[in-house]
């Protein structure tokens, strides 16, 4: 198999993979439809090649091309600063591919194309759990949704006060200034213009609707926003009103988008919102139990780089370690190594462990990419029993250099 970036000659069957594996019910050699991709997204592919003068030549047929997936060049803030990292979607394989280990294999050759290019972190949104905890990958979030009737917020809305507005692409950098302020959270990525037009703007449903809120007194300065998408049901479900974003800068900002909600009342039968799962409503009713809020599993993420993200992260100011650790990885095996974690001044130097001496903490590399994006502390992941700490003062120096900080990756991609 040869692994590659997949050329624009390509794109067609790029595109009839990803329908067939996401849409079967459309039928293969079927177009694509939805919005452009943003120029941060990179295809790559494994082409069945036999013969290998065409691979040198790299004049491939697109026939020969097998399993694919993609990535995206994100920016995310991780442990007190902005951190590379991938994003990968679009993993696809058709039927006669499947179950012969081709995937793995794909995304392998991608983690180390990343490490090559000095990315030391990769998340995505899995189609299924446990086939990607194989691959190394962790969940590292957990999302709310909740649902409630409009007529339920009455009491969760001001009078009215300022005014709303339409918005389009063109308004990206109003609401840009509004999601500095609201999307906060570790793990938060930055967004370029490309993703506000063609993924905030767009969908690959139905377009959603955008609406700010500003209030008169203090300018034209948007102090909140949101998006959504009115979806249709049927006689007996109706219609809801589907929020997906909800940003705002002050809970008065909060209150008037609320009140946009709540005046869909004659339109809609149910509101949804999604939020972090500590996103709650029920201080705000009347009846707490109108709304009806669960909570689901959210993406995953692994650490590609062991040695350059432990460098990279800053450390807590008080802690002074060192740690010896022994990380396990069954498909990056530049990470299936001892290594040795020293933490002063914020700052952690890494070496390899070569002399064979006995770990402080062993753990795969799951465990490990949840103790350094936050999602997880070592004491939880010692209960969990994903981590052997050798000792009391092991436990006690892994719980200081890796204090949990409640990721949260809102992007889907």
């Amino acid at each position: 198999m040869d692994y590659r970036r997949i050329p624009d000659a390509h794109e067609a069957a790029f595109d009839d993979r990803l329908v067939y594996a996401f849409s079967p019910e459309r039928g293969p050699n079927h177009e694509p439809e939805g919005p452009d991709r943003p120029g941060s997204f990179h295809p790559r592919g494994l082409y069945d090649a036999q013969e290998s003068d065409a691979v040198d030549r790299g004049d491939l047929d697109a026939g020969d091309l097998t399993v694919v997936c993609g990535y995206h060049d994100f920016s995310a803030r991780i442990r007190g600063g902005v951190r590379d990292v991938a994003g990968v979607s679009a993993v696809a394989s058709p039927p006669e591919a499947r179950r012969r280990g081709l995937v793995g294999d794909l995304l392998t050759r991608v983690h180390r194309e990343l490490r090559d290019d000095g990315v030391a972190f990769a998340a995505l949104w899995p189609f299924e759990y446990l086939f990607y905890r194989r691959l190394g990958y962790e969940r590292i979030c957990d999302y709310a949704r909740i649902e409630i009737a409009p007529d339920a917020l009455a009491s969760a809305c001001p009078d009215p006060a300022g005014s709303y507005e339409r918005l389009d692409a063109d308004d990206w950098p109003r609401l840009e200034e509004v999601y500095d302020r609201w999307a906060n959270a570790a793990f938060r990525l930055d967004r370029s213009e490309d993703w506000w037009r063609l993924r905030v703007f767009h969908s690959w449903d139905t377009d959603p609707y955008v609406y700010g809120w500003t209030d008169g007194d203090r300018g034209d300065d948007l102090r909140g926003y949101v998006v959504y998408t009115v979806r249709g049901g049927d006689d007996t479900e109706g219609k809801t009103m589907a929020v997906s974003e909800f940003a705002h800068v002050d809970r008065e900002a909060r209150g008037h988008l609320l009140r946009f909600c709540r005046n869909h009342d004659s339109q809609v039968e149910r509101l949804r919102f999604t939020g972090p799962a500590d996103t709650r409503l029920f201080d705000d009713l009347d009846d707490p139990r109108a709304a009806e809020t669960t909570v689901k599993p959210g993406p995953m993420a692994r650490v590609v780089d062991a040695e350059r993200a432990l460098e990279a992260i800053e450390y807590p100011a008080d802690v002074e370690e060192s740690i010896a650790l022994d990380v396990a990885d069954d498909t990056c095996e530049w990470n299936d190594d001892g290594f040795r974690l020293s933490v002063a001044d914020r700052k952690g130097t890494v070496e390899r462990v070569v002399d064979g001496a006995a770990p402080d903490v062993s753990l795969d590399i799951g465990a490990l990419s949840r103790l350094v994006v936050g999602s997880h502390g070592a004491d939880g992941l010692v209960e969990l029993g994903d981590i052997d700490v050798a000792g009391a003062e092991g436990r006690d120096a892994l719980a200081a250099a890796f204090p949990p900080t409640d990721p949260f990756l809102r992007e889907g991609f």
